[in-house]
């Protein structure tokens, strides 16, 4: 059976912003004070432009005015200027060592700069500063999540929640962090918190259809899902997130249709289209899926997956070479890609390329070796060679890896036929017709 491999939807972080009031050092001056108050009026409404030039003017008259220098981080971030922000939190911190409001923009910056581990230590030394912080502590549980640290970051966000219980982002990312971990039955709690606080948000939503759908409440996900796209008809990543769950619910037609709008919305997700052809691979429409494949890849030539499902479609349609070619660049993307390999060599086959096909099988069963099927088409690929001992040999194996394996044992029969190893051959048939009574030697076959 074909392996597909359709593409998660999104979980969403978010990291809260935190004004600072206050100064350290000498005096500050009643104009910068204004300049200062000014900017932050601008940044309360988006005026990014205008408040980076009041924060600047405010800097103008006292350089080392850390806090207007902590605002002006805030304005560059905003903005998407993060690397610049993250020099003036520099300067704002050495002025300033122990302002736990600059160390928390500071990695809220340098997560933004995707330096996820600068982030982490950023929002530490927030913490070390004031650890009763919980925006400290979302934003480390969202650095550290980054980092692939899913525990630490769960627990960064359980903190954040109990010291703040109405932070929604807190609820949120510890329930988007357990969802991560299949661990929806634990993270519907926080996300229906997070949902209490603000209703109908449609990036909880979003997760909490994920936690409610590996919790097997299937019915309370697809209409979570489908909340969100009525209360967005227009958000592209709302219809592709309810497409996805569809297509994992096996609803494939209702699949094709959401993932469809999604892509009307918004046709540069290359991730939808690869769940588009596997949507249309599994209603049988191959033609449709490969074209959804290679609209995708056009976007994302690299991604392994979406390659080894065109190969597998190309495959279907007897395409070989095509098919081969696929599932070639699905291994080199990835590098350890048993299954890519194991389709090549079954391509190989199919063009009388033994030799190869063989090659392939042993590389295959070299990187996952307690793989029945592989050892199985490996020794397929022996007997047709003419390679009964081989064959055989291989067929032994397989048996050893999977018990009950029929066919293996029948095919193993046939090598020792081959091998003129009549007593093996019947003690092989036998097991093979215990397991399946359906597989008769031929002799009995043949009565």
């Amino acid at each position: 059976m074909s392996k597909l491999f359709p593409v998660c939807s999104r979980t969403v972080l978010f990291v809260l912003l935190l004004a600072s009031t206050g100064s350290v050092g000498s005096a500050v001056p009643d104009q910068a004070l204004e300049f200062n108050l000014r900017g932050v009026e601008h940044l309360d409404k988006k005026e990014y432009d205008a408040a980076i030039k009041s924060f600047r003017d405010a800097l103008k008259v006292k350089p080392d005015y850390s806090d207007a220098l902590d605002n002006l981080g805030k304005a560059l971030d905003a903005e998407g200027k993060s690397a610049e922000a993250v020099r003036d939190f520099k300067k704002a911190i050495k002025i300033a060592p122990d302002n736990a409001i600059a160390h928390n923009d500071m990695g809220r910056a340098l997560f933004h700069e995707k330096k996820y581990q600068e982030s982490a230590a950023a929002y530490r030394q927030a913490l070390a500063v004031h650890n009763d912080y919980p925006e400290a502590y979302n934003g480390l549980g969202a650095a550290l999540l980054q980092s692939g640290q899913t525990d630490e970051a769960i627990s960064a966000f359980e903190k954040a929640a109990k010291l703040d219980p109405k932070n929604v982002d807190a609820y949120n990312n510890a329930g988007a962090a357990l969802v991560g971990k299949q661990r929806g039955s634990d993270a519907i709690p926080y996300l229906e918190t997070a949902l209490q606080l603000k209703p109908d948000a449609p990036d909880i939503l979003e997760n909490y259809g994920h936690a409610l759908h590996q919790a097997g409440r299937n019915e309370e996900a697809a209409a979570a899902y489908q909340k969100i796209v009525n209360q967005n008809p227009n958000d592209a990543a709302a219809w592709g997130a309810l497409g996805q769950f569809q297509y994992a619910a096996k609803k494939y037609g209702d699949a094709e249709t959401s993932l469809r709008k999604s892509l009307e919305l918004n046709q540069h997700q290359p991730d939808i289209y690869f769940a588009l052809g596997a949507a249309y691979h599994e209603q049988g429409k191959t033609n449709e899926a490969i074209q959804a494949y290679e609209k995708g890849l056009s976007l994302k030539p690299h991604d392994a997956d979406a390659l080894y499902n065109l190969g597998v479609s190309y495959q279907s349609q007897k395409e070989y070479e095509k098919a081969a070619a696929s599932f070639q660049k699905a291994f080199k993307a990835r590098g350890d890609f048993p299954e890519a390999l194991a389709g090549l060599a079954a391509c190989q086959l199919s063009t009388n390329r033994v030799d190869d096909a063989i090659a392939t099988y042993k590389k295959a069963i070299a990187e996952q070796p307690a793989d029945p099927s592989l050892r199985f088409n490996l020794a397929g690929a022996l007997f047709n060679k003419g390679d009964f001992k081989g064959a055989a040999d291989n067929y032994r194996e397989t048996a050893k890896l999977k018990p009950d394996f029929a066919h293996a044992y029948y095919n193993l029969a046939m090598s020792l036929l081959r091998l003129n190893d009549n007593s093996g051959a019947q003690t092989a048939f036998a097991e093979a017709h215990r397991l399946d009574p359906s597989l008769q030697p031929p002799a009995m076959a043949s009565k």
